[in-house]
């Protein structure tokens, strides 16, 4: 049955509920706002704590009822293209680990990125899954990971016929696209499902102008974080999956494992309603944020001493596409970092990007932009460069980073669960050398794991993160964030 895509559902019931006026004995203890702080009634205002809800009256929850919030994931799917959506309060990180747990138990193989974000390697920890890690080149530029190629996905198929599924990241932070419908069909061609990482990838499916959509191209299943570029509330996301290759009974069993049993009102309404909103009006609305981002782009590059991400990023290996709202600009020529560069750009124009790393900064242009926001931009960079001209002689220093390349992968010598849970102990970091590293190490940028749990700990990888500590390069993962130890197996 076809649904009406004007329609909101979901939202429309958790409006109803406000104007009933309930006398509320239910969670949460600040009762529709009447008993929260001043302060928080003051930031959050009572029309929003009035419908911040857990379950409640003609309200319903994912776990119990199979009426108005599957209806409201009906529609989602439908307009995503799928045949099952469950909308998700724990974020796309929750759909990773729904997923990851339904294809793949102890002892099974996964064909993943090396590039995944880190829930996925969380998601290997909590099955038992062994991995099989593709690696994407780093682009000797910009420092950022490419996409898994289909020449690498086919010969990691061949070489692991055992394997259960075959994931892959598209979009990357940066933007840059797989091509999936032959990832497809590698993938399908070996017999398993294929399954996407789309969290930066929400509006793809509602504009052609964009890179292809990861259903559209096949995908068997699929993340999409609502809350990053369309207007979900922040930690709002849905997960997608057709039923031909994959068990969607088990898969929604996981994902009732991994949600929250008390899944927020405010979160459902905003998928519901940004599901609406890009059903009906996403090509026009995404088509406006293009053509503002390209705007941008080009007066970005025309700056002296500034770099900004474009259309050349397609002659790289594995990248089929490229989202165009997405600005990834270097003031390395300029003699400053990309932190640096979020700092100035935030304290002295009260421009706040998406994220800055020693590299660059990434910012996010979407239909919530006018032209006249991207001007405030230009205007800021230009005015910035004009001041940070004669820089020249701190280039060098900024670059540094640049000359990092990640290590090869070593060899997975227990799965990720059970190094996790083995006895460990912190050694000094050249002592590790042949050791297996019993936690998760990876640096910013580009943000791709140099070690993960039961890998062997190598010559280079202790080389590398030599010299990131002498660079202070960011670090997520490891319990010593200065990288003098690192936890390693007992």
């Amino acid at each position: 049955m076809s649904h009406d895509q004007h329609d909101t559902p979901y939202l429309d019931a958790v409006l109803a509920y406000r104007r009933r006026g309930f006398t509320p004995f239910h969670t949460p203890g600040h009762k529709l706002g009447k008993g929260a702080p001043a302060k928080l009634r003051e930031m959050l205002g009572e029309t929003c704590l009035q419908v911040d809800l857990a379950m409640a009256g003609a309200v319903e929850d994912t776990r119990e009822s199979t009426g108005l919030i599957r209806l409201a994931e009906e529609y989602a799917a439908e307009a995503w293209g799928a045949e099952r959506c469950h909308f998700l309060v724990n974020g796309s990180t929750s759909g990773v680990h729904a997923m990851a747990l339904t294809l793949a138990g102890p002892g099974e193989t996964l064909i993943v990125p090396r590039n995944a974000h880190k829930s996925l390697l969380a998601a290997l920890i909590y099955s038992g899954a062994t991995p099989v890690y593709v690696e994407p080149q780093v682009d000797p530029v910009w420092g950022i990971p490419l996409n898994v190629s289909v020449a690498q996905a086919t010969r990691a198929m061949r070489a692991h016929p055992e394997a259960k599924a075959l994931i892959v990241t598209s979009p990357t932070y940066n933007g840059l696209a797989a091509d999936l419908r032959a990832l497809a069909d590698v993938a399908h061609a070996a017999g398993v499902p294929f399954i996407v990482d789309q969290a930066w990838g929400p509006h793809l499916r509602f504009c052609p102008d964009l890179p292809v959509d990861a259903m559209t191209a096949g995908a068997d299943a699929c993340v999409v974080s609502t809350h990053k570029l369309i207007s979900g509330i922040t930690q709002s996301a849905v997960l997608l999956a057709r039923g031909e290759r994959l068990n969607l009974s088990r898969l929604e069993s996981m994902v009732k494992m991994t949600q929250s049993t008390s899944p927020q009102v405010l979160m459902y309404a905003s998928i519901d309603a940004a599901r609406q909103q890009m059903a009906t009006r996403g090509a026009e609305l995404w088509r406006e944020a293009t053509l503002n981002a390209e705007w941008a782009r080009e007066r970005i590059r025309q700056i002296p001493g500034l770099r900004c991400l474009g259309r050349e990023v397609l002659e790289a290996e594995g990248v089929a596409q490229f989202d165009p709202t997405r600005l990834t600009v270097s003031a390395l020529d300029l003699g400053h970092s990309g932190t640096e560069l979020e700092t100035i750009l935030r304290d002295d124009y009260a421009v706040a990007v998406e994220a800055a790393d020693p590299l660059a900064i990434i910012l996010n242009v979407t239909f919530g932009d006018s032209r006249n926001d991207l001007r405030v931009l230009v205007d800021a960079l230009r005015d910035y460069a004009a001041r940070y001209a004669d820089t020249s002689g701190r280039r060098e220093a900024a670059a540094r980073w640049l000359r990092l390349r990640p290590p090869a992968f070593t060899r997975q010598v227990l799965t990720p669960r059970e190094a996790f849970f083995a006895p460990s102990v912190p050694l000094p970091l050249a002592a590790c050398v042949g050791r297996v590293s019993a936690e998760i190490v990876t640096p910013y940028p580009p943000g791709i794991p140099v070690l993960g749990p039961g890998e062997e700990v190598g010559d280079e990888t202790v080389a590398y993160l030599t010299e990131a500590a002498a660079v202070h390069l960011k670090v997520h993962g490891p319990e010593d964030l200065s990288l003098r130890t690192l936890r390693v197996v007992a």
